[in-house]
């Protein structure tokens, strides 16, 4: 790691390589060499042939894929880069294609327009309304939702009825979505356009309109990112059930449309498509492991996903104490401290880090002193009693995003003087991952916190979704095995506590 910022860079450096870098390095190439052992030795088919041959090019032409801001379909990462369920159904076909995917996240008026007018470009994830059915042509479904209309608690009864709705007050919706568009093909009058969600949520919550237009699968990822609190806001009225589809430019030619859907309808069928979207957890297993579905799950795949999560946190925490130690944190000097942090952010883009003062006062990279406090999260106390705090779930104050923290005492002449934190995403965190750590077909894979509810999921907002009898026997357990039911099915799960974290980390299947 580089450190210009101070004049004993050399001794920062060589403090860093000694206590950071042998410990990441070996225990991240530990789990890897662990996954890719236990995992090809199992479930891997002869790939020698491939090995020896350039995959062919793109066939169908190269596609510009545009996309808004829909969570949890899609939406921009701190880094710029597009993620989320529906775009990872576009990655998907894209690479089965051989092609490579440009895609970007536009405000949605300027995505659609762009696609309609622009050859080689394509938007998702789109409904195919009567009104747009003659500006595209259309791949999919790639995902399905609910438009419900959404208001605060206590300020509208359930709504009987559509006539009813038409006359409860003014309705907040995206400007130019398709719920804008059902809402005036079913003459309402009493419509409110907003640039985004976000908005709409805003106005809904300072009264400026008395109902929201949202869908039952962005909607709680809305609320949670903004942090309010449950009950606030509650549906009182479904709309509509409608499929979600990639719309391409009309010019674009029939041959690719079908590459398309022939890759799509391949990734339903061998499973791709709903470990990546939760729509149906596998209940299937691969020939080679079947029948002894728990055994290999115990002891292959448990053992490496845990040792995977270890290293990638104990990455970030061993760097987090090394650099409690230098002088600048002890220190306290702020314009001195965050430049270090930057240089962190770029090696863990998983992380936002701060530095906190023992009023609970605290500083991050992007907003420099912030007008919230940390006095009141459980963590505090103790990590201001000279203890690390590793694993904590929470809501950062900063972001409204969904969060695990570590924190790590700094000391200055052996007393307590400050708090070097990091917010560490939970949705970025699970993305990188499973991108190493690949499943076999019928397996998924989480993280629970101590309370038992989800942190890392690899089919998200999915899994582990159990009664409070089942979650309550998890969080008493160490290790074991459960048995619970997901829509009807059965399903198993084995779990181990990660010691670290204290997280229970799983590997479930369908029974």
């Amino acid at each position: 790691m580089f450190w210009p910022f101070s004049i004993d860079f050399f001794c920062k450096e060589r403090l860093l390589m000694t206590h950071l870098r042998p410990f990441h390095y070996l225990a991240l190439t530990g789990a890897l060499l662990c996954i890719s052992c236990m995992i090809a030795g199992c479930t891997s088919t002869d790939h020698g042939s491939a090995d020896q041959h350039t995959a062919p090019a793109c066939a169908v032409g190269e596609i510009v894929f545009l996309t808004e801001e829909l969570y949890p379909f899609s939406y921009a990462g701190l880094d710029g880069v597009a993620r989320g369920q529906s775009v990872e159904v576009v990655r998907d076909l894209v690479r089965r294609l051989n092609c490579t995917a440009e895609i970007r996240v536009l405000p949605w008026s300027v995505a659609h327009d762009t696609a309609v007018s622009t050859p080689g470009y394509a938007v998702f994830s789109t409904v195919k309304t009567p009104e747009r059915e003659a500006k595209f042509s259309w791949v999919g479904p790639i995902a399905l939702l609910e438009y419900s209309l959404y208001a605060r608690n206590g300020s509208n009864d359930m709504l009987p009825s559509l006539e009813a709705a038409r006359n409860a007050g003014a309705i907040a919706v995206v400007d130019g979505d398709a719920r804008h568009d059902f809402l005036v093909k079913n003459n309402f009058s009493n419509i409110r356009t907003y640039p985004s969600d976000e908005e709409c949520l805003e106005a809904l919550l300072d009264g400026s309109v008395s109902l929201w237009m949202g869908t039952s699968a962005t909607t709680p990822g809305t609320l949670a990112r903004h942090a309010v609190p449950g009950g606030t806001v509650i549906p009182v009225y479904t709309l509509l059930r409608t499929e979600l589809f990639i719309a391409f430019n009309r010019e674009t030619s029939a041959a690719t449309i079908d590459a398309y859907q022939d890759a799509l309808d391949a990734s339903k069928a061998d499973g791709t498509f709903s470990r990546i979207t939760g729509a149906g957890l596998p209940a299937s297993l691969s020939p080679s492991v079947d029948g002894q579905r728990d055994t290999f799950a115990s002891e292959t795949l448990l053992p490496a996903f845990s040792a995977l999560i270890s290293a990638r946190v104990h990455g970030i925490a061993a760097a987090m104490e090394t650099l409690a130690l230098t002088g600048e944190l002890k220190e306290g000097d702020w314009e001195k401290i965050r430049p270090l942090l930057v240089r962190l952010e770029q090696e863990y883009p998983e992380a936002r880090f701060w530095y906190a003062r023992p009023d609970g006062s605290y500083y991050t990279t992007v907003d420099n002193l912030t007008s919230a406090n940390l006095r009141d999260r459980p963590y505090f106390p103790g990590v201001l009693a000279g203890k690390t705090s590793i694993g904590t779930i929470v809501v950062s104050k900063s972001t409204g995003r969904y969060t695990a923290i570590i924190a790590v005492p700094v000391r200055d002449k052996g007393e307590v003087n400050g708090i070097l934190g990091t917010s560490v995403y939970c949705d970025i965190l699970e993305e990188a991952l499973f991108e190493e750590f690949a499943l076999p077909a019928g397996y998924y894979a989480f993280a629970v916190d101590t309370l038992g509810m989800p942190v890392i999921d690899s089919l998200p907002d999915r899994i582990f979704s159990l009664d409070e009898s089942t979650r309550s026997a998890v969080r008493e357990m160490r290790e074991g095995q459960v048995d619970y039911s997901f829509e009807g099915a059965g399903h198993q799960a084995v779990f181990r506590t990660e010691e670290m974290t204290g997280w229970k980390v799983g590997i479930g299947w369908g029974a």
